[in-house]
């Protein structure tokens, strides 16, 4: 096994398309030179004792089991190895997963969500303002029930609307409340089912996930 640091003259080796010391003694900091590897298309640091941050990469990674590092929870120290150009993360379980599309689910929901209130919010305004002239207008507090706080809209009270418009800002609050604890954030300890293993003798993470898409 491999021991001591990484040393700062690695970024005098500017043709190094690959750098795998996974599974060994290595310890310390990664030199901030390793942003300067422009021809970096594999890097392996799992299975160490690496700490602090891992500088932006150049090159990004074309495959799951392109950038690899001990980024996951839990961690053998307090805070996990940050990576921010990680396709995938480590623990100290030696259990790996993908960090893609962490950020995305957050966005879109948001999106989504975001665009169904001011839909609504806009149906709501043209149906007060010219409800009359709508032949199916009556239908609407049909369609919508009339048990539902959103009926509130298709009212002309100013206190029905903010009392539907209080109630939509606690749906949303709680929406935002699941969103922020259903992402995927490795530097955390959530209870996140780590899918894949990535063996010492193979350069590709095998998914061992019982999960299958359908």
């Amino acid at each position: 096994d491999l021991k001591g640091s990484i040393p700062r003259e690695i970024r005098n080796l500017l043709d190094l398309s690959s750098l795998i010391i996974s599974y060994n003694g290595i310890t310390g900091t990664i030199p901030d030179g390793l942003a300067d590897l422009s021809q970096l298309e594999i890097l392996h640091l799992h299975g160490n004792r690496l700490q602090g941050t891992v500088p932006r990469l150049t090159f990004k990674g074309q495959t799951k089991s392109s950038f690899i590092a001990d980024c996951g929870s839990p961690s053998e120290f307090d805070t996990p190895l940050d990576c921010p150009d990680c396709t995938m993360c480590c623990n100290s379980q030696q259990e790996c997963d993908v960090r893609e599309s962490q950020t995305n689910f957050g966005k879109w929901a948001s999106v989504i969500f975001g665009s169904a209130i001011l839909a609504l919010f806009l149906a709501s305004t043209v149906f007060c303002a010219f409800g009359e002239n709508f032949p199916t207008a009556g239908n609407a507090l049909h369609a919508i029930g009339k048990d539902s706080a959103y009926s509130f809209f298709l009212s002309s009270s100013p206190i029905a609307w903010v009392l539907a418009i209080a109630v939509l800002a606690t749906q949303a609050l709680c929406f935002g409340f699941f969103i922020d604890e259903a992402k995927l954030e490795f530097g955390d300890d959530r209870m996140w089912r780590y899918s894949f293993f990535c063996p010492r003798n193979n350069l590709e993470c095998r998914n061992e996930s019982d999960v299958t898409s359908i």
